[in-house]
C-alpha cells in the first residue's frame, strides 16, 4: 500500500465531522483560535481572516454547501463574519460555523465570491448593510442601496424616463460608469442588441425586483439583476423586540411561507434553550405546514399556467387552493398569516372533530393534483412551453446555491426535512421520499412541484393519524436564554431551505437575528437560466422558480437602439404576445 492509499484509508475511517477538524487544525494551528459545539453536530470554528479563502476552497471541493455568508455587529468589539457551510446532504446534521473577528475600523476580509458564486450577493449584501469590505469582490456594486448611494439625488426625467440623478445633473453620465443603472448607449458593432430594463424603480412597489437583459433579436445574451426596493429591515426589528413577539413578526417575512418562518425561529431558541416540544405539537406544525406547501404549490401552478397561457389551469388550480385556505381558517382562524407555531409548540389544538374536514378536503386535492400531473405529462401546450426551457444544470445549481424544488428538479438531492428533521418529519414520525427529477428545466420544476403536492397529502395524512396517539399536550413553557448562547438552524419552504441564526445577550431581547429566505438563492440564479434563452420564455423562466416579488404591474422598458423607439410593457402583456402552441 502506497503513502497516498495508507492516507486515504486513514482518512475513510473518520466521520465527515472528523475529517474536516482534522484538516483544519493541520492548516491552521495556532490560528485555530476556537471550537464549540452549539447544536448536535453544529460546530463552531474561531480563526483570522486571511485563512477564509483556503477554508472556503477546501469546503466546496470537500462538496460542501455554503448555506449563508453573514456579518453580526459587535459594538466596540468590531464585526463578526460567519461562513455557515453545511454537510448536512452528506451527512445529517452536519454544519461548520467558521467565524473570523474584524476591527471597528477599516473592516476587510478576502472575498470567497471568486471560489464559489453562491458568496457574490451575501458579500455585496453585508457591504452595504454594514459596510464591511470584502476584498478582490468580483461585482462590488450595491445590491441593496442605489447604485449611486450614498450621492444625494433628485427625480428628474431623462428622454421621458424618469430615474433619479445627482443634484448637479451629472449623475446620469456618472452612473454609466458607476452602476450602469440606465441603459447604455450601444456601439455600431453592437447595433442589433436590444436592451430591456424589466421591472419597477419605485419603492412603493412591494417586493419590486429589476432585471436589466440584453437580447440578440429573441435571444437573451446577458442579464443583469438589481434587488433592494423595498427592504423592510425585518432582522433589525426582530433585535428590538422581546423573544415571544418575534414569531408573529417573522410570519409577516411572506404572506405564503408565513408559518414556516415562524417555525424557523422558534427551532432556533428551541434548540438554543435545548428544549423538545411534545409529540402533539410536532404533528400539528408539521400538517399546518404541508398544507402551506400544497397551497404554494398550488397558486405557483396557477401562476405558471397563466404565463404560458393556459388560463384554464391558473382557474383550476385557485380553485382548488381554496379547500387548503379554508383548512388554514377552520384550523388556525386565519386564511393568510396562521399565527398558530409559538415558543415551545403551538398556540392551537387540532380537535378530533376537525379530522374528517381535512381527511374530505385533502382526498379532493389529492385527486385533482393527480390529474396536473397528467396534464404535465401529457398536454401539447405545457410540453411545448417547459420542456428544456430555462436549463440549470446540476452543476451550476450546485455552484450557485439553488434550493428546494428548483434545486431538485436539477437533480440535486437536498431537503431539510430529510437531511436536518424537525417537527414530525423523521422516520420514527413519518416516511416519505425526497421528490427529484433529471430534466433540469422549467418542466422539471412542474413535475417535481406537482410530486412533492401528493407527498404532503400523505405526509399529513399520517400525521393526523399518528396524533390520535399522543397526549394532550401542546406547549411547554420556554426560558431566557444564556449570554452568548446562540444556534442556526433550517426549515424547507415551499420554495427551498430557509435559514435563522440567532444569538443572545442575556437579555429578554436577541442579540443577532439573521434570516436567508429561499428565494434570495434562487432568485440570484435567474441569470444562469435565462442567458441562451428566448425572450418569449423569459416569463415562464422566472416563474419557474416561484420567485418571492411581486408577478403584476411590471412595467418592462424596450429600447430598439435601430428605431430609438421606447415602449414599455406589463411583463403579462409580454407573455401574452410570445405564447406560442
Amino acid at each position: 500500500m502506497t503513502d497516498s492509499e495508507a492516507a486515504t484509508s486513514k482518512v475513510e475511517k473518520f466521520s465527515i465531522v472528523d475529517e474536516i477538524k482534522l484538516f483544519l487544525k493541520e492548516m491552521l494551528k495556532d490560528n485555530y483560535i476556537e471550537e464549540k459545539e452549539i447544536q448536535d453536530k453544529k460546530y463552531v470554528i474561531r480563526t483570522t481572516p486571511e485563512y477564509v479563502k483556503p477554508i472556503a476552497d477546501y469546503m466546496i471541493r470537500r462538496d460542501g454547501r455554503l448555506v449563508h455568508l453573514t456579518v453580526s455587529d459587535e459594538g466596540v468589539h468590531g464585526f463578526e463574519v460567519q461562513y455557515h457551510y453545511g454537510f448536512d446532504h452528506l451527512e445529517t446534521n452536519t454544519h461548520f460555523i467558521i467565524k473570523v473577528r474584524l476591527p471597528r475600523e477599516n473592516p476587510e476580509v478576502p472575498s470567497i465570491a471568486p471560489i464559489t458564486w453562491q458568496a457574490s450577493w451575501a458579500e455585496r449584501e453585508m457591504m452595504d448593510l454594514l459596510g464591511v469590505t470584502f476584498t478582490d469582490h468580483p461585482d462590488p456594486r450595491h445590491l441593496f442601496l442605489p447604485y449611486e448611494w450614498p450621492e444625494e439625488a433628485e427625480s428628474e426625467k431623462i428622454d421621458g424616463f424618469s430615474l433619479y440623478t445627482k443634484r448637479d445633473k451629472s449623475a446620469y453620465y456618472i452612473r454609466k460608469d458607476l452602476g450602469k443603472w440606465v441603459p447604455l448607449a450601444l456601439s455600431p458593432a453592437d447595433a442589433k442588441l436590444t436592451l430591456l430594463p424589466i421591472g419597477p424603480y419605485h419603492p412603493m412597489f412591494i417586493e419590486s425586483e429589476y432585471f436589466r437583459v440584453r437580447v440578440e433579436g429573441d435571444e437573451i445574451v446577458d442579464v443583469d439583476m438589481k434587488t433592494g426596493f423595498n427592504h423592510r429591515g425585518v432582522m433589525r426589528l426582530a433585535e428590538q423586540r422581546h423573544y415571544a413577539r418575534i414569531p408573529f413578526l417573522v410570519e409577516r417575512v411572506c404572506g405564503i411561507c408565513s408559518t414556516t418562518h415562524a417555525t424557523a425561529y422558534c427551532n432556533t431558541v428551541e434548540a438554543m434553550l435545548d428544549i423538545e416540544i411534545p409529540d402533539r405539537a410536532k404533528y400539528i406544525r408539521t400538517i399546518i405546514l404541508e398544507l402551506e406547501r400544497l397551497h404554494s404549490h398550488l397558486i405557483w401552478l396557477g401562476v405558471a399556467g397563466d404565463l404560458i397561457g393556459f388560463k384554464t389551469l391558473f382557474m383550476w388550480a385557485l380553485r382548488d387552493r381554496e379547500h387548503v385556505l379554508d383548512l388554514f381558517e377552520k384550523l388556525t382562524g386565519n386564511r393568510v398569516h396562521h399565527d398558530i407555531v409559538y415558543l415551545g409548540g403551538v398556540r392551537k389544538d387540532i380537535s378530533e372533530a376537525h379530522i374528517p374536514e381535512i381527511i374530505r378536503r385533502l382526498d379532493f386535492i389529492e385527486d385533482s393534483v393527480k390529474k396536473y400531473i397528467d396534464i404535465a405529462f401529457d398536454h401539447p401546450v405545457v410540453k411545448a412551453r417547459t420542456m428544456d426551457i430555462g436549463k440549470l444544470t446540476l452543476s451550476t445549481a450546485k455552484d450557485a446555491g439553488a434550493v428546494g424544488p428548483t434545486a431538485r428538479a436539477s437533480d440535486w438531492k437536498i431537503d431539510v426535512r430529510s437531511s436536518n428533521p424537525y417537527a414530525a418529519y423523521s422516520p420514527e414520525y413519518t416516511t416519505w421520499d425526497v421528490i427529484t427529477d433529471s430534466g433540469c428545466d422549467v418542466w422539471s420544476r412542474v413535475v417535481v412541484r406537482l410530486k412533492e403536492a401528493l407527498v404532503s397529502c400523505d405526509i399529513i395524512r399520517q400525521s393526523v393519524e399518528r396524533m390520535k396517539s399522543t397526549s394532550a399536550e401542546i406547549r411547554v413553557k420556554p426560558h431566557l436564554p444564556e449570554e452568548g448562547a446562540e444556534a442556526a438552524n433550517k426549515t424547507e419552504a415551499p420554495r427551498g431551505e430557509l435559514y435563522y441564526y440567532i444569538k443572545s445577550n442575556g437579555t429578554n431581547i436577541p442579540h443577532t437575528v439573521r434570516i436567508r429566505t429561499p428565494s434570495y438563492r434562487n432568485d440570484a440564479v435567474l441569470p444562469f437560466m435565462l442567458r441562451g434563452q428566448t425572450l418569449s420564455d423569459a416569463p415562464i423562466i422566472i416563474g419557474s422558480i416561484d420567485p418571492c416579488f411581486s408577478c403584476t404591474d411590471r412595467m418592462i422598458r424596450i429600447e430598439d437602439v435601430k428605431t430609438n423607439q421606447v415602449r414599455l410593457e406589463r411583463i403579462g402583456d409580454l407573455a401574452r404576445k410570445y405564447r406560442r402552441a
